[in-house]
């Protein structure tokens, strides 16, 4: 679980040396409503709310922390990341089948709250998996500018691996 949860930290990390601020910041309207600096400050939330509600058990993902220098500097989220790595470094050697209560809105309509019973390894995987998702985000913002970004960021895993079985069958039938 480790070396995962280290491969979406570094990641992140390549991204954010490789843009600027005034990218980082800049929203490519009418194609997106949120700018890059936006969305890892968002990801960065996600882990955050794990990190500080682990030790409670109990972890609300709607806490986020808009408007912050994480979404405005890309140092910034750097050493947010390098926190998260250092706290991921120390919780993935705990019981990852501990249990967590996690509470997130539901609704778009009216306020509206679900509970439910969770592990940590179970939210390990939802909170690497929300930030590939959001990646692939990024990787758009970067095509849209005419930038790429590093072969596989933003593809999850299981996408990874059924390209590489595909590539496999290939070589197999044609030798």
């Amino acid at each position: 679980m480790l070396e995962s949860q280290l491969e979406v930290v570094r990641q992140a990390k390549q991204f954010l040396t490789n843009t600027d601020i005034n990218e980082y910041q800049e929203i490519l309207k009418p194609h997106l409503s949120g700018s890059a600096g936006m969305h890892m400050r968002h990801i960065l939330d996600h882990y955050l709310a794990l990190k500080n509600g682990f030790d409670l058990k109990f972890i609300d993902y709607d806490k986020r922390n808009r408007h912050t220098k994480t979404e405005s500097c890309p140092q910034a989220a750097i050493t947010q990341w390098q926190e998260i790595e250092a706290w991921l470094e120390n919780v993935c050697q705990q019981d990852l089948n501990m249990e967590l209560v996690v509470s997130s809105e539901v609704n778009t309509n009216k306020v509206e709250q679900a509970r439910v019973h969770s592990t940590l390894a179970r939210e390990l995987i939802f909170v690497s998996s929300h930030a590939i998702h959001h990646f692939s985000l990024l990787s758009v913002i970067q095509s849209l500018r005419g930038n790429n970004t590093p072969e596989n960021f933003g593809v999850a895993p299981a996408t990874i691996s059924f390209q590489r079985d595909e590539m496999n069958k290939v070589s197999l039938a044609n030798p």
